[in-house]
C-alpha cells in the first residue's frame, strides 16, 4: 500500500505555523522581562565599527563551515566543487533558514544546493555530511555550557578563563576519537526516525568513516566557527548600544546556541532568544540590554548572512562538471 501523499499546502502551513510560534515565543519572553521602553529607545545606539565587528564574525564563522562542508562532503566521495560553491549556499541557506525550519534547510536546502551546483554524489551522501555538522554544533555548545555553569556556581576556585583553555583542550582531545562513533550513532538514530516518517524506500544516509586527522580538522575548523559567532554576537549587540562582558557573553552563548539548534522554529526564533533571556536575566544584565541585545543578534545574523550570500553570488555555480572524488561514481552504467 503506497503511502498517503501529503497535500501541497501542507507544507506552507506548517511553515507559517512554526514561524507563528516563534513569533509568539518571542513576544512571551519580551513581556516575561517586561522592559521599560523608554529605557529600551535609550538603550540603542548604533555604532558602525561594532556592526563591521558582528560582520567580520559572521565572515570567519562562513569561512570555516565552508571547509569543513566541503571537506566532509569530499571525504564522503562527493564530487569535487570549487570551494565558493560551498561558501554561496551556505551563507544563502542561513539567510532562508530565518524563515523556514532549520532542520528542513540544512538537510534539504543544502544537499539540494550542492546537487543543483553540480554535485553527483547521493542525496544519502550529503545528508551524512550535514548530520555530521550537526552534532558537532549541537555537542560543542553543550559542553561549553557545563563550563559556564561551573564558572557561575564556583565550583573551581580558578580564574575562569584558565578553565575555559582547559576545558577547550579537553573537549578537543576527546572529540578526535569521539567524533566518528557518535556521529554512525546520530546517523542512525536520523535513519531510524527517517523510516518511521516515510515507510516507503528512500534514500537515507550513507555510511560514515572518518580517520582521526578527518576529525581532527573537523574539530579545528568547528572550534574556529564557535569562535567567530562569539564575535558575530559580541559586534551585533555593540553594534546596537549593548556591550557584554567577556564572560558574560561566554557564558550566555552556549545556551543560545543550544537551544537555537533544536530547530523547532525557523532559525531556532524564541529558542534562541530563550536562552539569551535565561541566562543573562540570571547574570543581572539590564530588562532594556536584554531586550536590545536579542533584537541586534537576530537582525544582524539576516544582514551578515544575506550580505555574504550577495556578495558570493557569482560562486554559486561550480562552471564545469566537477572532478569526482569516487571511482564507483564516474564508472559506466551497466
Amino acid at each position: 500500500m503506497n503511502p498517503p501523499q501529503q497535500r501541497p499546502g501542507v507544507p506552507v502551513v506548517k511553515t507559517v505555523a512554526q514561524l507563528g510560534l516563534g513569533i509568539a515565543l518571542v513576544a512571551g519572553l519580551v513581556a516575561w522581562v517586561s522592559p521599560d521602553w523608554d529605557e529600551v529607545a535609550g538603550t540603542v545606539r548604533l555604532s558602525a565599527p561594532w556592526l563591521l565587528v558582528s560582520l567580520s564574525g559572521s565572515l570567519l564563522a562562513t569561512i570555516v563551515t565552508a571547509g569543513r562542508w566541503k571537506l566532509l562532503s569530499e571525504a564522503m566521495g562527493a564530487g569535487r566543487l570549487p570551494y565558493g560553491v560551498y561558501f554561496h549556499w551556505l551563507a544563502l541557506t542561513r539567510v532562508v533558514g530565518q524563515f523556514m525550519p532549520t532542520v528542513v534547510v540544512d538537510l534539504l536546502g543544502r544537499t539540494a544546493a550542492l546537487r543543483a551546483a553540480g554535485s553527483r554524489s547521493g542525496m544519502g551522501h550529503l545528508m551524512t555530511t550535514v548530520v555530521t555538522e550537526r552534532l558537532f554544533d549541537l555537542l560543542l555548545p553543550l559542553f561549553m555550557l557545563a563550563w559556564a555553569m561551573s564558572v557561575q556556581t564556583e565550583l573551581v576556585a580558578v580564574s575562569p578563563y584558565v578553565t575555559l583553555a582547559v576545558a577547550t583542550l579537553v573537549f578537543s582531545l576527546a572529540a578526535v576519537p569521539l567524533l566518528s562513533p557518535a556521529a554512525r550513532l546520530a546517523l542512525a538514530v536520523y535513519a531510524r526516525l527517517r523510516r518511521i516518517r516515510h515507510p516507503s524506500p528512500t534514500e537515507g544516509p550513507a555510511p560514515l568513516s572518518m580517520g582521526r586527522t578527518l576529525a581532527a580538522q573537523i574539530v579545528a575548523l568547528s572550534l574556529l566557527r564557535y569562535a567567530g559567532i562569539l564575535v558575530q554576537y559580541l559586534g551585533a549587540g555593540a553594534g546596537f548600544g549593548v556591550v557584554l562582558a567577556p564572560l558574560v557573553l561566554l557564558s550566555a552563548a552556549p545556551a543560545a546556541q543550544a537551544a537555537g539548534i533544536i530547530g523547532i522554529t525557523p532559525g531556532g526564533l524564541g529558542m534562541q532568544e530563550g536562552g539569551w533571556t535565561a541566562v543573562l536575566s540570571t547574570l543581572g544584565e539590564q530588562r532594556a540590554s536584554i531586550v536590545v541585545f536579542m533584537a541586534g543578534a537576530r537582525i544582524m545574523m539576516v544582514v551578515n548572512f544575506g550580505l555574504l550570500a550577495l556578495a558570493s553570488w557569482p560562486w554559486r555555480t561550480a562552471g564545469s562538471p566537477p572532478e569526482s572524488t569516487d571511482p564507483a561514481a564516474d564508472a559506466p552504467n551497466r
